[in-house]
């Protein structure tokens, strides 16, 4: 059977938030739409909740998969999905009611490859009012460039993260999540976004984006961040490829910020670290020439780069001098 939406969750390990998740999925006043379960290897009772729920629901489908990380899952998904849009909700989220009827009307009116809706931050244990909603927003509209563009603004993070948005399906037909990766939404949102003629975003808060305890922002820094630099550095060689001069030069400041701060935290907060930090210095060190070419960097800034490829110690030597001056 076609649906209009294929609503794809990867779960893992989520007993505890799965059941208010598929609930906010199943409550949705717009009801034409598949639920893809895929249980990742989950050790814990999700894989029975998801097995529950297919037969109460004709609509769910389940899958449960040999554990492979996020990616792996949504790939699964996407592989399985059926309808004109592919949707995804994490396991320990929820969404409003009316969060797919407002976005696929939006879809059709406005003939969007892409819709965008905003999120709220939901802390665990506290109470979030989802009975109201002022749908009476104006759409924003964009081009792939435009679009692209509001990733360096102060939205950037509604338009990278994948749970936020409704696609057509046919952005996915070869585009896959990179398997193995953590900020897996940073390594493809650049080549779904390009792909698309129009995209529109509605400043409405319609997904709940829980922060618990175990959320990555929560736990200690280790070397899987490192991820993020990487596919970063991915976004500049892509906007090259694609002779997008002006975005590329906006990846590549957010890269060469991303890639010190990283790099830095990595030395000083994991062990073991050398061999990951000495290849992480080998992709700064072999994009360096692009970079000193990139207006948006004083020639200060530049020379320091050179200084860091020489003898990333001397670098950090320097900064430490200069934050003693400075108090």
């Amino acid at each position: 059977m076609a649906y209009k939406i294929s609503i794809i969750v990867p779960v893992y390990n989520v007993e505890k938030y799965l059941v208010k998740c598929i609930d906010s999925i199943l409550n949705q006043t717009f009801s034409d739409f598949e639920l893809i379960l895929v249980n990742d290897g989950s050790t814990d009772k999700s894989g029975e909740i998801c097995d529950e729920y297919s037969k109460i629901d004709k609509r769910i489908k389940v899958v449960h998969k040999k554990n492979g990380g996020l990616s792996s899952a949504r790939n699964a998904g996407i592989d399985l999905a059926k309808g004109e849009y592919i949707a995804f909700v994490d396991s320990d989220d929820y969404i409003h009611k009316r969060m797919y009827e407002v976005l696929y009307n939006n879809a059709i009116i406005n003939s969007s490859d892409i819709i965008i809706c905003d999120f709220t931050v939901a802390n665990e244990g506290v109470f979030y009012d989802t009975s109201n909603l002022n749908i009476d927003i104006v759409a924003q509209n964009f081009s792939n460039i435009e679009s692209l563009n509001k990733l360096y603004t102060s939205k950037g993070i509604s338009f990278i993260v994948a749970w936020n948005k409704l696609y057509k399906r046919e952005l996915f037909n070869d585009i896959r999540y990179e398997k193995g990766r953590i900020h897996e939404d940073e390594f493809i949102i650049h080549q779904i976004l390009y792909k698309s003629s129009k995209v529109t975003y509605l400043p409405i808060k319609l997904y709940y984006y829980l922060q618990t305890n175990n959320s990555i922002i929560r736990s200690p820094y280790n070397i899987k961040r490192l991820d993020l630099v990487y596919a970063l550095k991915e976004r500049v060689d892509f906007f090259s490829e694609v002779k997008q001069t002006k975005l590329q030069q906006l990846a590549e400041t957010n890269f060469v910020q991303s890639f010190f701060l990283n790099y830095y935290k990595a030395k000083y907060n994991v062990s073991n670290n050398n061999k990951e930090l000495r290849q992480l210095k080998k992709v700064f060190s072999l994009s360096v020439g692009p970079l000193l070419v990139n207006p948006f960097f004083n020639k200060k800034e530049k020379i320091l780069w050179l200084l860091f490829v020489l003898n990333p110690l001397l670098y950090e030597i320097y900064h430490k001098i200069k934050k003693i001056k400075i108090n």
